[in-house]
């Protein structure tokens, strides 16, 4: 397995975005650079002056960035199921999302700590975790949930799609991770969404994969560990392969997701 086999194409130019949607770049302190993420608010967040609202973060899968989710997956066809809450999709490199342990400029999990402070003081959020959700596809699914369970305090709701969610299974040969988590399988362990499992007791769950998906064994393993804990989750294995048809087809179903955690919560 050498890696996650998402493409880049698209009829977008390089720094055009849909309709709706917004680049901003802002300067990250965890990462010292600056970086860039993409906005949707909803369409009555300038009319309702005093209104706050939820917020779902959306993180790419290896290969992507803010740009090419739109272009690839295409979210702006499925946007309209999250309801009233504000979209941010951050840029998050090849990153997968964690503070590695082997790189000390690759603080990426500080990165989505750092940005939603940025968020919250920008716009008109709920700053707190009852009304903030995380998703993520493939990479970007391993990051939503291993963040989910390093910071309960911060998510309320966690959602993956063919994320590798049991990463133990991926040691020691999976080149990325080998290049931040190193050779040490105790340390993988300590960035294992299924090994954070336990902290997720009080957080909305949903994640699914693919019958030919690489990453179904591990999605079997993070729901088996979440069952032995009685921690009510959703999980699906749709018909498909680890590909972005696959994330095309099934991204609405998780905003709609969110959009119920969100408002039975906000």
């Amino acid at each position: 397995m050498n890696r996650i086999p998402f493409r880049l194409r698209g009829q977008f130019r390089r720094n055009s975005l849909p309709a709706g949607f917004r680049a901003l770049q802002w300067h990250s302190q965890a990462l010292q650079k600056r970086m860039t993420f993409a906005v949707h608010l909803p369409a009555a967040y300038h009319e309702q002056p005093t209104k706050r609202w939820p917020v779902l973060y959306l993180l790419h899968g290896s290969g992507h960035d803010h740009q090419s989710v739109l272009r690839e997956v295409c979210l702006q066809d499925a946007v309209a199921m999250l309801g009233e809450a504000i979209l941010v999709i951050p840029d998050g490199d090849q990153g997968w999302w964690l503070d590695s342990p082997m790189l000390s400029a690759t603080l990426y999990g500080q990165y989505v700590l750092e940005l939603i402070e940025f968020v919250d003081h920008h716009y008109r959020t709920i700053p707190n975790r009852t009304a903030r959700g995380v998703c993520g596809f493939s990479m970007g699914g391993y990051g939503a949930m291993l963040l989910a369970g390093q910071h309960p305090e911060v998510f309320g709701a966690a959602s993956s799609l063919l994320g590798p969610l049991d990463i133990a299974q991926m040691f020691p040969d999976y080149y990325r991770l080998k290049l931040l988590l190193g050779s040490n399988l105790t340390i993988w362990q300590r960035y294992n969404p299924t090994h954070w499992a336990a902290k997720l007791a009080n957080t909305a769950l949903q994640f699914c994969t693919a019958e030919e998906a690489f990453d179904r064994p591990q999605n079997e393993a993070f729901a088996a560990a979440l069952r032995s804990l009685h921690i009510p989750f959703e999980y699906h294995v749709y018909r498909g392969e680890h590909d972005t048809a696959f994330v095309r087809q099934h991204i609405g179903t998780h905003f709609a997701f969110h959009r119920r955690c969100l408002e039975q919560r906000t």
